[in-house]
């Protein structure tokens, strides 16, 4: 029985849901919608934020027990809200430019935010699940907004093909928890869990893992990753390199760790030590600014299982203090390239999204080549930036875990990662471009989308306490 008093648990949800639903009803009824529905996107994007931050540290079960506030979740939470806000801000000047500015792009991108919700709050595992699927529906589309486009076609049906697929080792994993334990209640299965460690159980939880760890891009179910993000609208690959990320970690990461998966820990580590080595080696022969953000991305997976595997309190704390400068590094990157970007003369692909492309982009656009060095420096995990301490937690807690081998392992993958990225700002900053070029123009909104993950990589950077003074629950 719902009452009141859950609704008022849920407004965030409720906010984004009614949004949804009018910013839908809005680009049908509307003529020349797109303004309208940006703007009305964006301040609902933001109420949901604002909304976030009055309940930080709740904990209580909800709906029928398929919802669980909790601290954890609501970091979770607000820093997706965060990405999805600034994915919003920037969408516009980017799909006028490519002519796509149409009123249901934000009512997906709005579907897919509520799905994660569902996802981060879900206390069941058939809420994880629609929030899971309805999340992957809406990302298959916007893969495939720029459906005169081949190459953007040809990831979103790769991605829909892929995900179906992996579906089912999902649904599997579920059936056989379920058969095991007798409930999807994941509170009523943490509670039951020391008694039913069974085989059955253990490779019902390993099935259901796969799942994420293919929305994750964990090795060796990151084969889509490259080709979906270099296919879809760069603002898309952003949104789906961070908030996807942040909803699928967010969702099972609190699972795996207050299971205390002593079984698989060293299953785990071989995974995060592949990963990383994966993303990291294969970005080092990229010359396509988005493929090495897609193999980056990979590799980030890998540092964020390595905070998974210590599983411990700890643990949380550093995972969610990256994802939040992921968030800031990473989608101002794409944002960046986003704005460098154009069409190609025939419609057909995009351009200026080789290194090529980027020489001598420091006196085209200052701006442009300031911000994303910072964001790469950041990716790397230099100091002074969010990047740093979101690595420095996350291998911590591995240090703490007494996983001092798996630490070592991503320190090392982590300085290789700088050649790739001082790869990129070598080409902006001291190589000149074969033929005359144009100063590169910036549209205020993506002005100031890039300028707010350019304050936050700073400012995490500077000051990371500001995070944990906000959310005390991580202080513990």
């Amino acid at each position: 029985m719902i009452n009141f008093n859950d609704l008022k648990e849920i407004i965030p949800m409720i906010i984004i849901a009614v949004s949804a639903l009018i910013t839908l009803l809005m680009s049908v009824y509307v003529r020349k919608s797109g303004m309208p529905v940006y703007m009305f996107t964006a301040l609902s994007v933001l109420a949901a934020l604002v909304f976030s931050g009055f309940n930080v540290n709740r904990d209580v079960i909800i709906i029928g027990e398929m919802i669980r506030i909790s601290a954890f979740a609501n970091a979770f939470a607000m820093v997706a809200l965060l990405s999805v806000l600034i994915s919003v801000i920037a969408s516009k000047d980017y799909l006028e430019k490519l002519g796509i500015n149409y009123g249901e792009y934000y009512s997906i991108m709005m579907f897919a935010l509520l799905a994660m919700l569902i996802m981060i709050y879900a206390n069941d595992l058939l809420m994880i699940f629609l929030g899971l699927e309805t999340m992957s529906v809406c990302f298959y589309v916007l893969t495939g907004l720029l459906r005169k486009r081949a190459k953007s076609n040809e990831s979103a049906m790769k991605y829909f093909l892929l995900g179906a697929f992996m579906t089912g080792f999902l649904l599997y994993g579920m059936s056989l928890i379920y058969g095991v334990t007798g409930y999807t209640n994941i509170t009523k299965i943490l509670t039951s869990f020391a008694a039913i460690r069974t085989p059955i159980f253990l490779t019902g939880i390993a099935l259901f893992m796969i799942g994420f760890f293919f929305k994750i891009g964990i090795f060796p179910f990151q084969m889509w990753i490259p080709d979906v993000y270099e296919g879809a609208p760069t603002i898309v690959s952003g949104m789906m390199s961070t908030a996807g990320k942040i909803a699928a970690v967010g969702t099972l990461s609190p699972v795996i760790i207050m299971m205390n998966l002593a079984e698989y820990k060293i299953l785990f580590s071989v995974l995060a030590t592949l990963t990383m080595l994966y993303g990291n080696i294969v970005a080092l022969s990229q010359t396509n600014i988005k493929r090495l953000l897609a193999y980056s991305s990979v590799a980030s997976a890998g540092y964020i299982l390595v905070g998974i595997t210590a599983m411990e309190d700890f643990s949380m704390k550093g995972i969610s203090f990256y994802l939040l400068a992921y968030v800031f590094m990473q989608l101002g990157a794409f944002i960046v390239v986003s704005v460098f970007e154009t069409s190609s003369d025939d419609g057909n692909d995009f351009r200026n999204v080789s290194f090529d492309d980027y020489k001598g982009l420091a006196k085209r656009s200052p701006v442009l080549a300031v911000a994303l060095s910072v964001f790469l420096l950041s990716l790397a995990g230099i100091p002074p930036f969010a990047g740093f301490w979101g690595k420095y937690y996350i291998f911590f807690a591995a240090i703490k875990a007494d996983l001092l081998w798996l630490s070592v392992i991503a320190i090392l993958l982590s300085v290789l990662s700088v050649y790739y990225y001082l790869k990129v700002i070598v080409y902006m900053w001291f190589k000149d471009h074969d033929s005359e070029t144009s100063m590169v123009a910036i549209r205020p909104l993506s002005y100031a989308a890039i300028m707010i993950s350019l304050a936050g990589t700073l400012l995490f950077g500077l000051y990371p306490d500001l995070f944990f003074t906000f959310f005390k629950f991580l202080m513990k």
